[in-house]
């Protein structure tokens, strides 16, 4: 998310969301797309940048039968793997392959680190039905964030066992996803963990910051919270992935957040505690599909002289887990960024990668010469396999997002198979 809008971000998330208009139901009745129509003039916030019916119904997919056609695409096995094929085969390979092509966007949230334990099903189901009938299919949400309300830790700064109540708090948005034939992506930590503000307090931001830089409250976490909570939503259909972080990158030498009062740690720390974490996952879902949400490419390709920090290699030899490791690359881009990290302007095949890649998050809004309306359909051209823009509540709200997915959907309908 780009860095300049956290103000913004943060006192739009302690507004009720109705104070603003109450997500659009735009669905008329039932699932299914709208027809395809000019979105106007661009939404208010696209200078902030930081960062035809085919004769199918979109519900017809959903039992995975269609198949997506990707021959109009720019190699679109460039990431690693043939578009539409199962990843790379290996001991550590979920059974769940990602899809080739995950449309959808991001919420992020509701109520900013506190949809859990009680999250406002009402808005999540709106938010899901308006996403689906746009031919979306996963939706990216934020779930611990900055860890002022889960995990919750103990007098001595381990990590608490997780309560019923916020695993009963996932499973209902995960359920009301499925209902609406969506699936989440699931954002465990956020660099928010180490921000100043944020109701964060010095000693809250302390037990964050030994979460990711000492073992034993690590492996707290990983045995009386995420372990748990990943067994019980064991083959739940309305979860997509687990992401292990969002931008971690801002938390660490290369980031932010030590620079506007909160704390640092080494990038070493965030790769070891995203090896446990993935491995913690796999060990008790196997079929589960992990990631990680990272800033930019500067940090996820080699490509420029840069390093990829979250490859295999990188994160067995920081953590030492064998199973630890990403079954698909997330990345995020907004114009100030730079050219040079452009999803837009570069295919998914220049950055090198072995594994799929999603762009995470992003506007919905002209971009490096693409027009809001093509947003979509240019990152699946140009070979990535999902678009997750951002957010549905704000920045660029919900409908930029609409056109632009149905776009996508009308001229590949396929792409409503996943997941």
């Amino acid at each position: 998310m780009p860095t300049t809008l956290r103000i913004v971000l943060l006192l739009l998330a302690a507004i009720p969301l109705a104070c603003g208009g109450a997500p659009v139901d735009s669905t008329g009745s039932g699932p299914g797309p709208a027809a395809s129509s000019s979105s106007g003039s661009n939404p208010d916030g696209a200078s902030l940048g930081a960062g035809s019916s085919s004769g199918m119904s979109v519900g017809s997919d959903l039992d995975g039968s269609s198949v997506e056609d990707s021959s109009d695409r720019s190699d679109s096995s460039g990431s690693g793997s043939s578009s539409g094929a199962a990843l790379d085969a290996g001991p550590d390979s979920p059974t769940t392959a990602a899809c080739s092509f995950a449309a959808g966007l991001n919420v992020a949230w509701v109520n900013f680190a506190s949809d859990v334990p009680n999250p406002d099903l009402a808005t999540f189901k709106t938010i899901f039905k308006n996403t689906y009938a746009a031919g979306g299919r996963v939706v990216r949400w934020w779930f611990h964030t900055n860890g002022t309300v889960t995990p919750g830790y103990m007098a001595d700064g381990t990590v608490e066992p997780i309560p019923q109540s916020h695993i009963d708090g996932v499973t209902s948005i995960l359920d009301a996803a499925h209902a609406a034939g969506v699936a989440i992506d699931l954002s465990l930590w956020s660099f928010d963990m180490l921000q100043a503000g944020e109701g964060i307090t010095a000693a809250l931001r302390t037990k964050n910051q030994n979460l990711l830089t000492q073992d034993s409250i690590r492996q707290s976490y990983v045995q009386n919270y995420l372990t748990p909570l990943v067994t019980a939503l064991k083959g739940h259909p309305g979860l997509y992935s687990y992401e292990i972080f969002n931008e971690p990158e801002g938390m660490t030498q290369y980031g932010w957040t030590a620079g506007n009062g909160g704390a640092q740690v080494d990038e070493s720390t965030i790769q070891k505690s995203v090896n446990w974490f993935a491995a913690a996952i796999h060990s008790a879902d196997p079929s589960a599909l992990v990631t990680n949400g990272s800033q930019v490419f500067q940090y996820c390709s080699s490509v420029n002289g840069n390093k990829n920090f979250y490859s295999d290699a990188a994160l067995r030899s920081a953590g030492g887990q064998e199973k630890g490791t990403l079954d698909f690359y997330e990345v995020h881009y907004y114009s100030s960024n730079g050219t040079s990290n452009s999803c837009f302007t570069h295919p998914a095949s220049y950055w090198g990668l072995d594994k799929k890649v999603v762009m995470g998050e992003f506007f919905a809004a002209t971009t490096d010469g693409i027009s809001q309306d093509e947003t979509y359909s240019v990152l699946y051209t140009n070979g990535y396999d999902g678009a997750w823009a951002w957010a549905y509540e704000s920045d660029q709200p919900w409908p930029s997002m609409q056109v632009p997915m149905q776009d996508l959907y009308a001229a590949h309908p396929g792409i409503g198979a996943c997941p």
